[in-house]
C-alpha cells in the first residue's frame, strides 16, 4: 500500500445546497422560485416529488452541523436561496431570510467549520422569471443588488463565494433540453441565458472585490472531458464542437476575454441568434476571478449527428462501468480537465467544488449502508487529483457532494448521492460507510491506495 498525502493547508469539505436541502418552502416570508414552480407541474419531476421538505435542513441545521463536526469535517459548502433573501428578487427584503443564513453560518463557525457559500444554485425567484428570466438584462442587476447584500450582511464571516453553480446547467438544461427549471425549450432564449450569467458573475466578482478585498470569489463549472467514442474525423469534430458548447463557452470569456470564434461562426451557420456581445460586458466577465471551481462526475464521448440541432452531435455510452444515475466513471478523465485546463488558461486556482457518485443504498438489518461502490468512485477520483497536484497543477480543494440524500433536481427522491443517508419519511440520519471513509480521509489529510 502506498500512502498519498496531500499537500498542508489543503481544503477538504462536504457540499450541498438550498433547494436541495432546505425545504420550508413556504415558510417565513420565502418566495417562489422557478424550481417550486416547476416541480408542482405535474409530469416534470419523478413521482412529482418537490424540495418542499426535502431533508429538512431549514429546522434541523443545527443536528446537522452537529453531524458535521462529528464527521470531522472543516468546511462546508452551500448556498443562499435568494427567494429566502428577496421573495420577488427585486423588492423588499425579508428580515426572517436574512436571519436564518445568519443563524446557519454563525452555528458552522461555532463548529469550527468555514463556510463557503454559492449566491446561485438553480433557483431563480419566480417572479423574475415572469419576467423573462435570466433572458432579461435586468436580471443581472437584481443579482448584482442581491450579491451585495450578501456580501455586507455575511462578509464578515464568509470568506469564500461562489457565483454561479454549474451556468450550463441553468442555460441549456433548463432552458434548452427543458428538463430542468424553467422548463423551457429553445437554444437562442439558453445562448442568451448563458451571456447574461456570465455578466452576472462578472458583475459580482466585482462587487465582491470592492466589498471584501480579503475573501476569495470563483464560479463553479461543470466542465466535462469530451471525447470522440470512435476514430472517426466526423466524430472528433463533433466532440470539439460539444467541448466549444460546455466548457470553452465558459472558461473562454473568462480567462480570454472573448467567446470562442469556432462556436460563433458555427451557431451563426446553424441561424442561431447570437447575444449581442459588447466588448464593455467582455471586460465585466473577464474580471479576475480568484479561483476556479469544478464540479466533476463523468466525461463524455460523442459521436456526430445531424439530427441534433444545432451542435450536430450525440452522447454516447462506451461500454465503460456505470453508477446509479447511469453515468460512466473514469477518474482519469479528472487528471484530463485538470491538466488542459493549466495546458489552455495558466495557473489558476482550481477547487473542486463537486465530485461524486450516485449509488443504489440498502438500508441493512443492523441499519448500516455499506456504499463500497461510492468509497471506490471517491478513491479513484482522489488518487487522480493527488497525481495531478504532484504534476504541479495548482489544485487547493477537495468538496465531496454531497453531505446527505437530498433532491436529485428532476430526479426527485430516487437518486441518492449522500455520504449521510436519509430516511425522508422520518428524517433519521445515519452516516454510511463512505461518510466513515471521507472522516479518515480529512484526518490523516489522504489516503492509502494499492495503485501505482
Amino acid at each position: 500500500m502506498t500512502k498519498l498525502t496531500f499537500p498542508d493547508h489543503f481544503i477538504w469539505g462536504i457540499g450541498t445546497s438550498a433547494y436541495q436541502s432546505e425545504g420550508a418552502w413556504q415558510e417565513d416570508g420565502r418566495g417562489e422560485s422557478i424550481w417550486d414552480r416547476y416541480c408542482h407541474i405535474p409530469g416534470n419531476t419523478f413521482n412529482g416529488e418537490s424540495g418542499d421538505i426535502s431533508s429538512d435542513f431549514y429546522h434541523r441545521y443545527k443536528e446537522d452541523i452537529a453531524l458535521l463536526k462529528k464527521m470531522g469535517i472543516r468546511h462546508f459548502r452551500t448556498s443562499i436561496a435568494w427567494t429566502r433573501i428577496i421573495p420577488d428578487g427585486r423588492g423588499e427584503i425579508n428580515p426572517k431570510g436574512i436571519q436564518f443564513y445568519h443563524d446557519v453560518i454563525d452555528e458552522l463557525l461555532r463548529q469550527g467549520i468555514e463556510p463557503m457559500i454559492t449566491l446561485y444554485m438553480w433557483d431563480l425567484p419566480q417572479k423574475l422569471q415572469d419576467i423573462g428570466g435570466w433572458a432579461n438584462r435586468e436580471v443581472t442587476d437584481y443579482y448584482e443588488r442581491y450579491a451585495r447584500l450578501l456580501f455586507r450582511e455575511y462578509g464578515n464571516k464568509v470568506k469564500t463565494w461562489v457565483t454561479f453553480d454549474e451556468p450550463f446547467c441553468g442555460a441549456f438544461i433548463g432552458n434548452y433540453l427543458g428538463t430542468y427549471a424553467p422548463g423551457l425549450r429553445d437554444f437562442n432564449t439558453a445562448l442568451l441565458v448563458s451571456y447574461h450569467m456570465l455578466l452576472a458573475h462578472g458583475k459580482a466578482v466585482r462587487a465582491c472585490h470592492e466589498m471584501l478585498p480579503d475573501a476569495k470569489i470563483g464560479i463553479a463549472l461543470n466542465i466535462s472531458d469530451c471525447k470522440p467514442a470512435t476514430c472517426k474525423p466526423a466524430d472528433a469534430e463533433a466532440a470539439h464542437r460539444a467541448d466549444g458548447y460546455r466548457n470553452r463557452w465558459f472558461l473562454d470569456p473568462l480567462y480570454k476575454g472573448s467567446f470562442p470564434q469556432d462556436m460563433l461562426d458555427w451557431y451563426e451557420a446553424q441561424g442561431v441568434i447570437l447575444p449581442a456581445i459588447s466588448r464593455e460586458d467582455l471586460k465585466i466577465i473577464s474580471t479576475r476571478q480568484d479561483f476556479l471551481g469544478l464540479n466533476y462526475y463523468s466525461p463524455h464521448f460523442f459521436v456526430d449527428d445531424a439530427k441534433n440541432w444545432p451542435i450536430q452531435c450525440t452522447s454516447v455510452k462506451t461500454g465503460k462501468p456505470l453508477n446509479d444515475i447511469n453515468w460512466e466513471i473514469v477518474p482519469e478523465a479528472l487528471y484530463n480537465i485538470l491538466a488542459r485546463i493549466r495546458a489552455d488558461y495558466g495557473d489558476v486556482e482550481i477547487q473542486i467544488t463537486e465530485n461524486g457518485s450516485c449509488q443504489t443504498d440498502i438500508l441493512s438489518h443492523r441499519r448500516e449502508i455499506l456504499d463500497y461502490c461510492r468509497i471506490d468512485y471517491m478513491h479513484r477520483h482522489l488518487v487522480e487529483l493527488e497525481r495531478a497536484i504532484r504534476a504541479g497543477i495548482n489544485v487547493t480543494a477537495y468538496y465531496a457532494f454531497c453531505f446527505m440524500d437530498n433532491l436529485e433536481w428532476a430526479l426527485g427522491y430516487s437518486k441518492r448521492f449522500g455520504l449521510v443517508y436519509v430516511d425522508f419519511e422520518t428524517q433519521e440520519r445515519i452516516v454510511k460507510a463512505s461518510g466513515r471513509w471521507y472522516s479518515q480521509v480529512v484526518k490523516q489529510n489522504g489516503l492509502e491506495t494499492a495503485e501505482q
